[in-house]
This record gives C-alpha cells, sequence and structure tokens, in this order.
C-alpha cells in the first residue's frame, strides 16, 4: 500500500498547545474523492516499524489517530442509485481529509522495539491507565502495641489505617478474535504469578491484581474492513504493605494481596483458606496467558 496523489491544504498545519502540555496538532491533505480511504489506510500504518505517520521530523513521537473527510465542493456524478447496498453517489472533486495526531503510547513505543516483551498478538495495541483511591479498615487494638514500652495499645483506641486501591485499565483494540471463554474464566480471579499489563512497566506480584471484568465495542480495521472489537479490561490492585513484619522476611519490595490478611496473634499478614482445605479466597489465574488466548 502507498499513498495515493495528494497535497497538503493551505490552511495546515493547524496548532494549540498550553503550558500543562496539552496539544492540538492537525494537518489538512487533498487527494481525490475515490481515494480517500487508500489515503487514510496508509497513513495509519505509513510510519516506523508500521506505527501511524508521525506529525513531522521535529514531532517522532506524535503520530496519526484520527481522521475526518470532507468535500472541497460539491460535485457529484451524474447517476442513478437504485440500490444503496452495492452503490454510493460519488464525487467529481477533491477530499479533505483532516489529521489529528496525538503523543506515541508507551505501548505503541515497546511494538515498535524488536527488543519489546508486548505480549499482544500482532494488529492489535493497547493503551493504559491508573486511577487510585483508599479505603479504611479498622484495625483492632489488641493486634497493636506502644513502641516506647510494648505496652498491648487499650480497646478504646480505634486504630484507623488507610489501605490504596488502584484501578488499572487496559483498552486493547483491533481485535479480530477475542478470547471470551479465558476472559469468562479469568473474572474474579486474581493473577497466579507475577504479571504485567500492556503499556505499563510495572510488575505486579502474585494476588494483587483482581480481574473485575471489562466492556467491549464493535470497531472496524481499516487495512481487513472488517469488523473488530476493542475491550477494556479492568484490574483491582490491592498492594497491602502496611505493618509489615520482618520476622516474616518481609521488607519494602514486599506486598500482601487479595488473599492475604492481616492476623493479629502472629503479628503478620497470613494467607485465608477454606476450612479444612487448600482452596484461597480468591482462586487463582494465570493472567500473562490472556494476551495470546485461543479460546
Amino acid at each position: 500500500m502507498t499513498y495515493p496523489a495528494f497535497q497538503e491544504h493551505e490552511d495546515s498545519p493547524i496548532e494549540s498547545v498550553n503550558r500543562s502540555g496539552e496539544f492540538s496538532m492537525q494537518r489538512i491533505f487533498l487527494t481525490a474523492w475515490d481515494d480517500r480511504w487508500q489515503f487514510i489506510r496508509h497513513h495509519f500504518v505509513a510510519g516506523f516499524a508500521g506505527l501511524p505517520a508521525s506529525y513531522s521530523s521535529d514531532w517522532p513521537g506524535v503520530l496519526a489517530d484520527t481522521a475526518s473527510t470532507s468535500r472541497i465542493v460539491n460535485a457529484p456524478e451524474s447517476q442513478s442509485i437504485t440500490d444503496p447496498n452495492t452503490q454510493q453517489l460519488t464525487h467529481d472533486t477533491l477530499a479533505k481529509i483532516t489529521v489529528t495526531y496525538t503523543a506515541l503510547t508507551p505501548d505503541e513505543l515497546e511494538r515498535a522495539d524488536p527488543t519489546s516483551r508486548d505480549p499482544l498478538p500482532g494488529g492489535t495495541w493497547a493503551t493504559y491507565s491508573q486511577d487510585s483511591n483508599v479505603e479504611f479498615r479498622e484495625i483492632v487494638s489488641r493486634a497493636m502495641a506502644w513502641e516506647s514500652d510494648g505496652d498491648i495499645v487499650p480497646p478504646d483506641v480505634q486504630q484507623i489505617v488507610p489501605q490504596a486501591l488502584t484501578t488499572h485499565e487496559v483498552a486493547w483494540n483491533q481485535l479480530t478474535f477475542v478470547p471470551w471463554v479465558s476472559l469468562g474464566n479469568m473474572k474474579g480471579c486474581v493473577n497466579a504469578t507475577a504479571c504485567r499489563l500492556p503499556g505499563s512497566p510495572q510488575i505486579f506480584q502474585p494476588e494483587t491484581l483482581l480481574f473485575e471484568g471489562l466492556s467491549d465495542e464493535t470497531t472496524i480495521s481499516l487495512a481487513l474492513q472488517i469488523g473488530t472489537r476493542k475491550l477494556r479490561l479492568r484490574f483491582s490492585e490491592m498492594s497491602q504493605k502496611n505493618l509489615t513484619a520482618t520476622a516474616d522476611g518481609a521488607s519494602g519490595a514486599t506486598a500482601y494481596g487479595w488473599n492475604h490478611q492481616w492476623r493479629e496473634e502472629t503479628s503478620s499478614y497470613d494467607r485465608i483458606v477454606v476450612a479444612g482445605g487448600t482452596d484461597p479466597l480468591f482462586k487463582t489465574y494465570e493472567f500473562n496467558d490472556i494476551w495470546g488466548a485461543t479460546e
């Protein structure tokens, strides 16, 4: 695929920016009306390693993200439209294509790197975001002591501890196949082993991520001209680090997840299992496998 014949419009480019770094960058191109989709399809893969085209050589990390089309003038060709399934009004004019550019995302940067650890299937890509909050819980006083003399904290002293909770969201784009069965099996589970989410360098320790679920929408593949899916996967992180005792070998890098609770009689975290068995409170699932799942 190559660019059709085109030229840049005299009103291009259009730029705005503020001191916070929020920006809008647009370029406007003209091409034959019948060639508009060929231009857009190629522009979205014409950059380095198959990424979208960059805004300019001065802004290699700002890539084409959206495109809208209009006509320079309305010049419909004389024709009779009798079947809207197979016929469409055409124009003997130029298409005006306005392309908006956005900053390169970490996930896209990973895909362009030949040494990337990006686990996503070819043709798909993702963006990552997070939102943090806290919940408050009370720790019974008999589990606490005064540092100065070791005396147990009296019952009327309520120790309220804030616990950080973080929601992580991965927007997974352009899926021609959705692993619905695997996603359903993963729902309500925690990560069995250390894992990473696309677009984020963080390594999440075992059982600290809970898969809440997802939302999805129908999209389209410009290259294949077929329907695709966009999934928004939501994960809740429980990373308990407060009241960590050195007696159990924990350090500042140790985090206790959804299957651990504070146990006052041992002054440490312990994993909760079903009475008389070994099944944990939350089942585990290998989150690293979901990106390449086949069912």
